[in-house]
């Protein structure tokens, strides 16, 4: 056994980077063939048109409540197509924020072929994914070793959760990989605060994490709290009065030159947005309390021309603080609301993380916690003051984690174990490092090579999930809960249904003859059923008619269904899990004439993708 274990770690020692990169084909190639059967999801409909309508008018006008980075890089690829934009309809010429109407006409009804947008412009963000998760290798690499670098990396590639989200054209994986490069960065300053090339890209991922999701904000007083415990871990009192000048002047430095890199990077995107039609976004997309404080300020900013692009990022800011307060429609074990739960981010994570990762995140909190208590017990402070001073790094990315988790629990907005993705990069690290602290402490030769081995049933278990669980990560709950096919009974929207099933859907019904004429159906998500079910529909001149009405649906089995209709007329109906659950639950508190009770109180006769369920109605 010690012989298999020596073979095991020269192989790691001299083969990492080919080891490395096996694990990151593994990953693209499991989201590559998951992404390419997976229908738009919602955010998706609004992000894609976006990027493109930026790239191609200089115009901000949709979605103005995310920054443009990421949609700028998905919608690259879209410009060398010959796309058709439907930059004639009212909610592109005449509608304040028409991004919904825009994105369902510029993916399905203006004849461009939906599935190839999807495919191309979520290339782009798949690519970053190989790009974070190898930063994260050589990270490690460089600081911990090469056993620390692939384990943190194999934690990452082989999430259920990044596999469900890491090719979706959204700023989930973005902030990820931004926040994980701007800590990295800010850790490098810290360290050497003097060094320009330093500075300079502390300011540049500063930025991009600005315009990549305005909750980065959050890296401005998590950056200013690092800066002072700093100060307390490089304190001397000859040089204390320098120190705070030299950190005080840098930080202020990467701020204010981050912000102005910001405003650069928006100019391009507002250039053909007029101050008149800026004004009216102003009035129309801030919620009356909002536009009361900061309208007027923001207008009068517009009517200044060179302030122009950064009140379109304000705006953006001001847009998703209002969201954050008002919440979402959100279930969750049971109950449904449009505010939030204290335990939802909690309980999820605990839900969709796989076993063997919660073991080794208990290992790692236990040991972890011991070895600073058990340094110097009687002295905590004196110990937190040599910790900083000794592993600035792993006290940065524990610090990041706590700070995180207390803002997520105490927002009002929970849509799915996607929003704890800026912190996941972090817990990756610090359980592989602390995971083989534990190892290198244990003395005695026995109880190392059980442990040994246990890391490696461990990792074996999580990467067969990983598998096993292929193409159905979205829906991902650990089998000690049930598994996938129970996660209706926990969860709900990105956790388990943002309409990535609908093409499988289309697929599964044209299979199946015995389904009948028809089947009802009520979909959540960013596809367009039709697209998937209809022919095209064309007028009498042969022209594509290219909206709502396009579709030919008489000789299809497609028919559009809602739970206000009552019961279908059909043989099947098929049922998006989020309109089954928070329909049901939500009637609590807005009862409707009809819901879906009744189908609870069948089986499904079947499952498409796990997050579309068909019943047999009579």
């Amino acid at each position: 056994m010690n012989k298999f274990f020596s073979f095991i770690r020269t192989i790691i020692y001299k083969r990492h980077l080919y080891i490395a990169i096996a694990i990151l084909a593994i990953m693209f190639g499991l989201s590559f063939f998951t992404m390419k059967n997976d229908s738009a999801i919602m955010d998706e409909v609004a992000h894609i048109p976006a990027g493109y309508s930026y790239l191609k008018y200089g115009d901000y006008r949709l979605n103005p409540e995310h920054p443009p980075l990421l949609k700028d890089i998905s919608a690259a690829p879209l410009l060398l197509m010959n796309l058709k934009f439907p930059d004639d309809i009212p909610a592109w010429t005449d509608e304040v924020n028409g991004q919904w109407e825009v994105g369902w006409n510029f993916l399905y009804h203006y004849g461009n072929n939906a599935d190839q947008i999807l495919l191309f412009s979520r290339l782009p963000i798949l690519i970053l994914a190989v790009i974070l998760g190898f930063s994260i290798y050589w990270f490690c690499l460089k600081r911990f070793g090469p056993t620390v670098s692939l384990l943190a990396l194999a934690l990452f590639a082989f999430s259920p959760n990044i596999l469900a989200h890491n090719h979706f054209v959204t700023t989930d994986l973005g902030i990820a990989a931004a926040t994980f490069f701007a800590i990295w960065a800010f850790i490098n300053w810290a360290d050497n605060p003097t060094n320009k090339k330093n500075f300079v890209i502390a300011v540049i991922f500063f930025a991009i994490a600005q315009v990549t999701k305005f909750s980065a904000i959050m890296l401005v007083p998590f950056f200013i709290g690092m800066t002072v415990i700093k100060l307390i871990s490089v304190y001397k009192n000859k040089t204390i009065k320098k120190d705070i000048f030299r950190y005080g002047l840098g930080l202020m430095g990467i701020f204010t030159l981050g912000l102005v890199l910001v405003w650069l990077f928006y100019i391009p995107h507002t250039i053909n947005m007029t101050a008149d039609m800026q004004d009216k976004f102003i009035k129309g997309s801030l919620a009356t309390g909002y536009f009361d404080l900061y309208g007027g300020i923001l207008t009068s900013a517009n009517n200044f021309e060179p302030l122009k692009p950064l009140v379109q990022y304000m705006l953006g800011l001001l847009m998703v603080i209002d969201r954050v307060q008002s919440g979402n429609i959100t279930y969750f074990l049971g109950e449904a609301t449009d505010q939030s739960f204290p335990l939802y981010f909690p309980v999820s994570f605990i839900l969709k993380t796989p076993l063997p990762m919660i073991i080794m995140i208990i290992a790692s909190l236990i040991a972890g916690v011991l070895a600073y208590i058990k340094k110097t017990p009687l002295r905590l402070w004196n110990n937190f003051r040599e910790y900083s001073k000794g592993h600035f790094i792993e006290l940065t990315f524990i610090l990041f984690i706590a700070f995180y988790s207390y803002l997520s629990i105490n927002g009002n907005l929970n849509l799915g174990i996607r929003h704890l993705f800026p912190m996941m990069p972090f817990v990756f690290i610090l359980v592989a490092k602390e995971v083989f602290a534990i190892y290198h402490k244990i003395k005695n030769q026995k109880f190392r090579l059980i442990f040994a081995t246990t890391l490696i049933f461990l990792m074996t278990w999580y990467i067969a999930i990983a598998i096993a669980q292929f193409p159905k990560y979205v829906p991902y709950i650990d089998a000690l809960y049930g598994g996938s096919a129970n996660a209706y009974k926990y969860l709900s929207d990105s956790n388990v249904d943002w309409g990535q099933d609908a093409k499988r859907l289309a697929e599964y019904v044209s299979s199946k003859p015995d389904i009948g004429d028809k089947i009802a159906v009520d979909y959540f998500g960013g596809a367009d059923p039709r697209y998937y079910f209809c022919k095209r529909a064309y007028d009498a001149s042969g022209e594509l008619i290219r909206n709502t009405s396009g579709y030919d649906c008489s000789d299809s089995k497609f028919l559009p269904w809602h739970v206000d209709e009552g019961r279908p007329p059909t043989k099947y109906i098929a049922v998006s899990e989020t309109f089954l659950m928070s329909d049901i639950y939500f009637q609590k508190n807005k009862p409707r004439a009809f819901d879906y009770k009744w189908l609870l109180e069948k089986q499904p006769v079947a499952k498409v993708g796990v997050s579309i369920y068909i019943y047999e109605v009579n």
